[in-house]
């Protein structure tokens, strides 16, 4: 199992919960709204771009629209493996927080 950092998987999560929405965009909008995290576009498709060499994404190129100045979106999409990664990093989070409750 490889582990992917929080920020890795907050953008995996933020591509599952925005299923065919997942953009640019999109995406930094939802990590700033759920994790108030303000990331520059720069940074956020750095990383974009690394997991999608890591096989957890894909992306697709939707149509050019003159609202948009000619230009297309990359949509983002998870593999199975990112399914997988995210199934993976949940069991983990889920054994490290078990005793959590005890302390409230």
């Amino acid at each position: 199992m490889k582990t992917l950092t929080r920020h890795e998987e907050h953008i995996l999560l933020a591509i599952l919960n925005l299923k065919e929405n997942a953009y640019l965009v999109t995406i930094r909008d939802f990590l700033l709204e759920q994790v108030d995290t303000d990331q520059s576009f720069g940074t956020l498709y750095v990383a974009l771009k690394r997991l999608e060499q890591q096989g957890y994404i894909t992306h697709n190129v939707g149509d050019a629209t003159s609202k948009r100045g000619g230009k297309a979106i990359k949509y983002f999409n998870l593999t199975e493996d990112g399914k997988t990664a995210l199934q993976d990093v949940q069991e983990v989070n889920q054994k490290m927080w078990v005793n959590f409750s005890d302390l409230v």
